[in-house]
């Protein structure tokens, strides 16, 4: 319970518990910023880049909703936001748009509402733009991690190196090890960079050593990744997330897993000819 003293009332106690009920009962939640992602929005309010490191589910994404939020884009200014997949471009424009923004989209075979405030694209149909001339007010690069694939890297270099002077860059991961190597390849291109990293995480990691799985898995099943992943979920430490490098990798996974898992509660058709 908190308590204080109200003024002029001779130091007497007030329940502040009547007013946090009033609170848990409104529609509406007031979110505080961590102090990292509080850095983070001041620094982009100040002109500078921003390069910030946090864990998985942490609030990154949260820095640059808030900037939408507040406004801050002048008229006519557009924020880029570029994610690696198509799919993750997709989920994101859905997710803004049911929120009320107006949103657009840029993909390898989807481009929508190209001048709005708040565009989401692949890195490549940005890179593209960039070269065309395009460069938005805000470039965001969402798993800047990328840089160092050696498949996809070199357009990543490249979006960034093409950002124009006008443009504020605001890169997001929550798996390099080396951000200051990042950042000092900014200020060789005449950046003005800010590194802000946090370890919090919402949710803690437990380690399990793979040798305290049991291998329950059908013997059919030779793939050592395959029979972890079927050991992990027989255990009961699902979800499980797996990564594939195509997606097509990722379905034979999957099918791998179904087709070795038992079937507790298998679904009824209704109609039998089916």
């Amino acid at each position: 319970m908190v308590t204080g003293s109200p003024p002029g009332n001779g130091g007497d106690k007030w329940d502040m518990k009547g007013a946090f009920d009033i609170l848990d009962r409104l529609p509406v939640r007031i979110s505080i910023p961590d102090p990292w992602q509080q850095q983070a929005i001041r620094s982009l309010v100040e002109g500078r880049d921003v390069i910030l490191n946090a864990p998985t589910g942490a609030g990154k994404t949260f820095v640059f909703e808030s900037l939408i939020r507040g406004r801050t884009l002048g008229a006519g200014q557009q924020a880029v936001y570029t994610v690696p997949t198509r799919a993750l471009a997709n989920d994101k424009w859905r997710e803004w748009r049911a929120a009320g923004w107006k949103a657009g989209i840029a993909t390898g075979d989807l481009a929508e509402n190209l001048d709005a405030p708040v565009l989401v694209a692949t890195l490549e149909t940005q890179r593209e733009r960039l070269l065309a001339g395009h460069g938005p007010r805000l470039l965001v690069i969402d798993e800047y991690q990328m840089i160092g694939d050696e498949r996809r890297g070199l357009n990543y270099e490249l979006a960034i190196a093409l950002a124009p002077p006008t443009t504020q860059l605001l890169l997001l991961s929550g798996s390099v090890s080396n951000p200051a190597d990042v950042a000092a390849w900014f200020g060789r291109l005449g950046r003005n960079v800010e590194v802000i990293e946090t370890r919090q995480r919402p949710v803690p990691l437990d380690d399990i050593p793979l040798g305290a799985l049991p291998d329950q898995a059908p013997k059919r099943v030779r793939n050592f990744w395959q029979r972890l992943a079927l050991g992990v979920l027989l255990s009961d430490f699902g979800p499980l997330l797996i990564f594939a490098p195509q997606r097509r990798s990722a379905e034979k996974i999957a099918r791998k897993i179904a087709e070795a898992l038992p079937d507790d509660d298998p679904i009824e058709l209704s109609d039998p000819a089916l």
